[in-house]
């Protein structure tokens, strides 16, 4: 492995501990209730993007050639996403375990760690004031909402790059749990496109997108440096 000076991780199923794959029963559930088309398997595909986005497509699937009523749909959609959300993690939120660890064994070697994620400044808000991680383990945060486009477009690494003054991508690593985290750290061009298996994929979905490694959790990461 070459010289990494940053580590992009994803929150939840990465870093964020998602025991009883809450993201995923709150996507299903809102798909639900607005009649929104998708299967649990297709729904679970989409973890990782930017929800706003998903829910324009999924709307845009449902009303096609109806572009305002669709928008309008997205919009109620990613609202109900958002309160059901805010209601799961009011109720617990914890690290993945070792993730604190690693981040430590990182910033003791002076590596620097950010955080993305396909969560909104709202719900990422949340999660990190519970955790309180900016300042103590994470150098910045960089939600879907802070950028144009989410995974798998690469902007939220290369807008993480910029606040922490990293200039050479192959000199940064990506870690997360879903087929969007592995396309957006290969779309940057990240030295190491890392998939771990902690949250709703398994080895055999997350090996068929490009990647440098598959490891168990984050708390094997520390063992490749």
């Amino acid at each position: 492995m070459g010289p990494i000076q940053l580590v992009v991780f994803d929150m939840a199923g990465t870093t964020v501990d998602d025991t009883g794959n809450r993201v995923l029963t709150c996507l299903i559930e809102t798909a639900r209730i607005h009649n929104l088309p998708g299967t649990r398997e297709e729904l679970n595909a989409l973890m990782g993007m930017n929800k706003r986005e998903v829910f324009e497509m999924l709307a845009a699937r449902q009303l096609s050639g109806h572009s305002d009523t669709a928008h309008k749909l997205a919009e109620e959609a990613l609202a109900t996403f958002v309160d059901q959300m805010k209601a799961a993690y009011s109720q617990h939120v914890a690290p993945i375990d070792g993730a604190e660890e690693t981040f430590a064994f990182l910033k003791e070697r002076s590596i620097k760690v950010a955080l993305d994620t396909g969560f909104d400044s709202i719900i990422g808000g949340i999660i990190l004031d519970r955790l309180g991680w900016l300042g103590r383990y994470v150098d910045c945060a960089v939600f879907s909402s802070d950028v144009s486009r989410g995974r798998p477009a690469p902007f939220m690494i290369f807008r993480a790059m910029g606040q922490l003054d990293v200039q050479d991508v192959r000199q940064v690593m990506k870690l997360g749990d879903s087929p969007a985290d592995l396309d957006e750290g290969s779309n940057a061009g990240c030295g190491e496109v890392i998939g771990v298996l902690s949250g709703a994929h398994t080895a055999t979905t997350l090996g068929r997108y490009r990647h440098t490694r598959l490891i168990p959790s984050v708390a094997a990461l520390p063992s490749l440096f």
